[in-house]
């Protein structure tokens, strides 16, 4: 992250960067493209622009495991990137520095178009997430979480759609959340977490749908915001 000191080098790799960026950071650069869809190729561990890697992150089995951790330029929480997801890394005008706004216009995009593979459509959820059913009539069960940052030249979107089943990485890697939203209560990864991949979906399928819907869009069009 340009003009960002890291407060935990001895723990938070530096950002690889560049065109192919694995962290989707490459939408930042006004010289690069505006939307990138595409499936991680490696495992890493992403946290938040503020949060405490000792505080988010079962350190002990990343270290064992090698994983990577990172830090993002946009807010949220802790993340893991693995091959079987799919990130969505728009650049977004703007107009409006109201995170809901932002995410409800995106989620206007994406919600048709991972209907289209799915044969179901995801809802949206507290601060931008996507959800599905549960399948045994519990609680919606997330499918997408998403960040956002803010600055002169518009507004950067970060979502990471599960698509494999990713909870047995989030267990090894993940602490429980210091923040959740309130439909999370208190479920675990395990209860709160869904993938695509029980729709039939797969990554081949879903990128280029994604890709399609958010490209050459006109992300001004207001769209419903998220219930709680």
């Amino acid at each position: 992250m340009s003009g960002w000191n890291e407060p935990r080098p001895d723990l938070v790799q530096p950002n690889p960067g560049g065109p192919s960026d694995p962290l989707g950071e490459s939408v930042l650069d006004p010289a690069q493209p505006a939307v990138r869809i595409f499936a991680p190729r490696d495992a890493r561990v992403v946290i938040g622009r503020g949060q405490d890697p000792e505080r988010e992150l079962r350190l002990d089995a990343i270290h064992a495991d090698g994983v990577p951790v990172h830090r993002r330029a946009t807010g949220g929480g802790a993340v893991v990137l693995a091959p079987g997801m799919v990130v969505v890394a728009l650049r977004l005008p703007g107009d409006t520095t109201d995170p809901d706004i932002h995410f409800a216009r995106v989620n206007a995009a994406l919600i048709p178009a991972i209907a289209g593979v799915a044969g179901e459509a995801p809802q949206c959820r507290g601060h931008g997430d996507l959800t599905l059913a549960d399948p045994h009539g519990g609680e919606r069960r997330k499918i997408l979480g998403a960040s956002l940052r803010h600055n002169a030249a518009g507004a950067y979107y970060l979502g990471v759609l599960l698509v494999d089943d990713a909870v047995p990485l989030m267990e090894r890697w993940l602490a429980a959340p210091s923040r959740r939203p309130a439909y999370r209560g208190e479920r675990g990864h395990r209860g709160f977490c869904d993938h695509l991949g029980r729709l039939g979906v797969t990554v081949e399928a879903l990128v280029p749908a994604l890709h399609a819907a958010c490209t050459d869009r006109d992300w001004r069009v207001s769209a419903p915001a998220c219930p709680a």
